[in-house]
């Protein structure tokens, strides 16, 4: 399917929210075109010294649905997407557009991951992410209830990616992995990881 698109040097998840500004004129072209159709635009997440249009095909990417938009006097924009499905690049097409046009496919889970295996994944996953949050919310001197958390397996490691401070790298690719099961995996690594420093930074934030 031919999709309008935005490189850039950020990672979209499906079903998670991302705020954009809008400044260079081919994007304001494109958020108003987008605006009169269905909303939405493909964001083509993109590689150190790789130009836009030589990003590979295969290269995944996600796509965004305008939720709102703050438009400023000289035209730029402060808007917010959600992400819905994920893509991979196919190839650059011809347009009179001033943006990137790209006609892209749709990339579906593969489920290589029992059920019973990804409930079990999950909890572990919400377990040590709770555990974090209590951790920096002690840290910081702040008091507040976890953040919501999708049920769907499939979706609870993209979720929780998109609030950790993780590089590019590891972010694309928890998007191109298309076994649920290995994006908890990592996911819970991440987590892992940051749980013994954090913890003892809130407890002796709590001793000072």
């Amino acid at each position: 399917m031919p999709l309008p698109i935005f490189p850039l040097g950020v990672v979209l998840y499906p079903g998670t929210a991302l705020p954009l500004h809008l400044f260079e004129p081919r994007y304001r072209q494109m958020l108003q075109d987008v605006r009169a159709g269905d909303s939405r635009f493909g964001i083509l997440t993109g590689m150190p010294g790789v130009s836009e249009r030589d990003l590979p095909r295969g290269r995944m990417g996600c796509v965004a649905e305008v939720t709102d938009v703050e438009m400023m006097p000289d035209g730029r924009a402060n808007i917010i997407v959600r992400g819905r499905e994920r893509f991979a690049l196919e190839t650059f097409v011809e347009s009179d557009a001033l943006y990137h046009v790209a006609s892209v496919v749709e990339v579906p889970d593969l489920s290589g991951t029992s059920a019973v295996a990804l409930a079990v994944a999950s909890d572990d996953v919400v377990l040590h992410f709770k555990q974090v949050v209590k951790a920096v919310q002690a840290i910081n001197g702040e008091k507040g209830a976890t953040p919501t958390l999708p049920d769907d397996p499939a979706q609870l490691a993209w979720t929780i990616a998109s609030m950790l401070d993780v590089d590019l790298d590891t972010r694309y690719k928890l998007l191109a992995e298309r076994d649920p099961g290995a994006r908890l995996a990592t996911v819970d690594a991440v987590l892992r990881k940051a749980i013994p420093e954090l913890e003892l930074q809130a407890a002796l934030r709590k001793q000072s």
